[in-house]
């Protein structure tokens, strides 16, 4: 009798050899097909068309579908030409679905590759052009002139305005008092203590007297010797003038 020959392997099942070759594929190869596999997704993308929603600098909303395969900067042209806005004047904000996140991108970002769901067309806020700054105007200032000492006097110049307190420092240099021991008085007569929150202007004065109370503890003292100091001057001065006019 004679055998019968053996039956061939089903059609559609690979070989003991390939499927062995299957499993064992090397590293190379598997990352090989990965990237392949990447940039076939990547190409989906950027074919897609992109549906998403644009929010106008006037609040307005409305659907939009681009190619995904254009550049950022492309779409904002595009969306500027449409809705008659100057693209130099605007910007675009583009967020994800759902989180609203803000995306960053490039110019030449393509916008299928971004997984985006709202663009908003901004208006760009232009640079305030820094301001040059206006002459500074000469602070008003007059000469004051200041008694200390009895028989000592100097000249400040210094602001009629301000408080006599801001320019008691400067008196105090020039007539060099101590700022703790110096009084400031309208004559040096009556003794009058000038009031520190008032301003030479409020005041109606252009002379003071500086009393230093370290060099001359007693100030009705120093008022009444001044005060005859000037009492025999002016007396002095009479006499003489009756004098040369007897002659």
């Amino acid at each position: 009798k004679r055998m019968k020959a053996r039956a061939p392997p089903p059609p559609n099942q690979p070989s003991a050899a390939s499927r062995i070759h299957s499993e064992h594929k090397s590293p190379a190869e598997t990352a090989l097909i990965s990237d392949q596999n990447l940039v076939s997704m990547k190409e989906n993308m950027i074919n897609r068309l992109v549906d998403f929603t644009v929010i106008l600098p006037s609040g307005v909303e409305q659907k939009s579908t681009v190619q995904g395969s254009k550049a950022v900067m492309d779409v904002l042209v595009d969306l500027c030409s449409q809705y008659r806005l100057n693209p130099s004047q605007h910007s675009l904000e583009l967020k994800s679905p759902g989180t609203q996140q803000v995306l960053s991108y490039k110019p030449n970002t393509l916008i299928g590759a971004l997984d985006i769901e709202t663009v908003l067309l901004k208006e760009k806020v232009p640079e305030e052009k820094a301001k040059r700054p206006l002459p500074r105007v000469p602070e008003k200032s007059v000469r004051l002139v200041v008694n200390y000492l009895k028989t000592q006097k100097t000249v400040v110049r210094v602001s009629p305005e301000v408080p006599l307190h801001n320019i008691i420092p400067a008196i105090c240099e020039k007539c060099e008092v101590s700022q703790e021991h110096i009084v400031l008085l309208r004559d040096g007569i009556t003794g009058e203590e000038l009031e520190l929150t008032k301003s030479l202007e409020e005041l109606g004065i252009k002379e003071l007297y500086a009393w230093d109370r370290k060099k001359e503890p007693n100030l009705k003292a120093s008022v009444s010797n001044d005060a005859i100091e000037k009492e025999k001057t002016r007396l002095l001065g009479l006499f003489n003038a009756d004098r040369r006019s007897s002659k």
